[in-house]
């Protein structure tokens, strides 16, 4: 599954299915103090008018940061609040694996000896073989792990928020 994402900043962004469907929005609004990154889901609704179809989209939160100055962010995931050190593990992500940086493209992996692959980050996106052109950056998760997609676009966010931060 390939999520693509729109702007330059994932938390300010756009996340589309290769239909161009959007999937996920992130919007974090610029303030000084107390800038706060909401992630939602788009749930697609149709109206039906003499035989063309429009595409309504109405949104859940999935999640929402209140980021800190001084202090761990906060992290409201499904309506519940817990503390982004208890998400985000030293030793792993939550419970499923680890983001991993230090090659350049980010890698989610499970954090066990396998380091099964999850998720990664194509940030220039990719060339199609007999023509110039690329497509936009994506968040590819693998086969078998769609069932934690809200989890891994939140985890995505929120490290290259951190990223770009540092």
């Amino acid at each position: 599954m390939r999520l693509y994402i729109s702007g330059k900043k994932a938390w300010n962004s756009t996340f589309s299915a290769e239909n161009g469907d959007a999937i996920y929005v992130a919007q974090s609004p610029k303030k000084i103090f107390g800038r706060t990154t909401t992630i939602k889901r788009v749930v697609p609704s149709y109206a039906y008018t003499w035989g063309s179809k429009e595409t309504y989209g109405t949104s859940d939160n999935v999640a929402q940061f209140a980021w800190k100055t001084f202090r761990s962010a906060r992290l409201r995931i499904r309506n519940k609040e817990v503390k982004t050190r208890s998400f985000f593990r030293k030793k792993g992500w939550h419970v499923h694996g680890r983001w991993m940086l230090g090659t350049g493209i980010p890698e989610l992996r499970l954090n066990n000896d396998s380091r099964t692959l999850v998720a990664r980050y194509h940030p220039k996106g990719q060339q199609e073989f007999f023509t110039a052109k690329v497509s936009k950056p994506f968040l590819e998760i693998m086969s078998g792990w769609k069932g934690i997609t809200d989890e891994i676009v939140v985890s995505f966010v929120y490290i290259e928020k951190l990223v770009e931060d540092d």
